[in-house]
């Protein structure tokens, strides 16, 4: 599909999403071809390694907004959360590959919740990261914060809507490193190389290792659970998101989020 281009070259899947003129902004579609690639290099011996990316300005503004507040019931939602969203994100976390994020620009909503479980995430100094869904009423449909992150700094990234500046991002845990703006994908790239150079099967076995000791205190259940309250939250009827979504449906999205950033403040990092 044109939105993601893929790539295989001296054992490295790389992974890009290819939709610029809408900040990369992800559909169910670009969701299940990442799942389908994710899962079937997992399989691949000759497969050392994943790298996700996005061509253009941003990693991805997340999920797209006009699919996100469409008129769909809620079993067609909780699916698309389900077996389509996370579907890919869990693909990450179990495949046996290390999996790099290179980001830069925006990385929000649900491509913030994509990059989440990826192994390594290598952020350009000028990213802004983010969950701005609660300011239209929705939430996280992969709450994998509170297990990366203390108590008061999970609040500070889930209720309040605020974008956190790749510093901030790596003070608290969220990523692995920040370089300076336009070298992310050369930085993901040396530390593809060096992971490729160790023993797959040691790569593999202590992944598995560090994932289960998250695993063991809960949160694969609680991750599970959690798409369902995130289903629910788009039939919770509130002011602010239903505005949002008659703007929305009536003028587009540009129009939609500036009404939003008149009335909540542009959520950006706090002075």
């Amino acid at each position: 599909m044109d939105h993601l281009v893929h790539t295989f070259e001296e054992n490295v899947l790389t992974l890009t999403l290819n939709r610029p003129e809408k900040l990369n902004a992800l559909t169910p579609d670009i969701y299940k071809a990442l799942g389908d690639l994710i899962e079937e290099a997992s399989g691949k011996d000759d497969c050392k390694a994943i790298v996700l990316k996005g061509a253009g300005r941003a990693f991805s503004s997340g999920f797209d907004l006009k699919l996100e507040v469409s008129h769909r019931s809620h079993a067609q939602k909780l699916h698309t959360l389900q077996n389509v969203a996370n579907r890919l994100r869990w693909a990450i976390w179990r495949s046996p590959k290390p999996v790099v994020a290179a980001i830069h620009g925006y990385c929000l909503g649900g491509a913030f919740e994509l990059m989440l479980p990826c192994d390594f995430t290598i952020a350009s100094e000028e990213c802004q990261l983010g969950e701005p869904e609660i300011l239209f009423g929705a939430g996280p449909a992969f709450m994998m914060v509170p297990w990366m992150t203390g108590h008061k700094r999970a609040k500070d990234v889930l209720l309040s809507g605020r974008r956190i500046s790749a510093r901030e991002a790596l003070d608290m845990g969220l990523v692995t490193s920040v370089v300076a703006s336009g070298t992310h994908e050369e930085e993901a790239e040396r530390l593809v190389r060096t992971l490729c150079a160790i023993p797959a099967p040691a790569i593999a076995m202590n992944k598995r290792g560090i994932n289960r000791a998250y695993e063991t205190m809960g949160m694969g259940p609680h991750l599970e659970s959690w798409a369902e309250s995130t289903a629910y939250l788009g039939y919770v009827i509130e002011e602010e998101g239903s505005e949002f979504q008659k703007i929305l449906e009536r003028e587009g999205t540009s129009a939609a989020l500036r009404w939003r950033e008149n009335r909540f403040g542009s959520g950006k990092d706090k002075a």
